[in-house]
């Protein structure tokens, strides 16, 4: 079966979250990325609505960890995350 394509309406925007890594302290213990307490997440523009100017694919962009809707997809036999954000939950761009 081929797979389907999310295409945002208006001023939503679909995004690929980067995942975060584990980080070691300085004492040496690391912290799996389940156990940040940011409330902020990043991810890279894959698909924009027609009613949104400023943004383009391939953007990463910062947001609201809890702002949008969560999707999976499966794509070549594999399940994706994706989140589907209006674009003012977008806070900053990442250079």
């Amino acid at each position: 079966m081929k797979s389907k394509k999310i295409i945002p309406r208006g001023k939503w925007v679909l995004i690929k979250p980067i995942e975060k890594e584990a980080r070691e302290t300085e004492y040496g213990l690391i912290l799996p990325a389940s156990q940040e307490q940011e409330q902020k997440a990043q991810g890279t523009i894959q698909v924009i609505g027609d009613e949104i100017k400023g943004l383009k694919i391939g953007d990463v962009v910062i947001y609201g960890a809890y702002a949008g809707e969560n999707l999976k997809t499966r794509e070549n036999n594999k399940e994706i995350d994706y989140k589907l954000l209006l674009d003012e939950d977008i806070i900053a761009f990442v250079k």
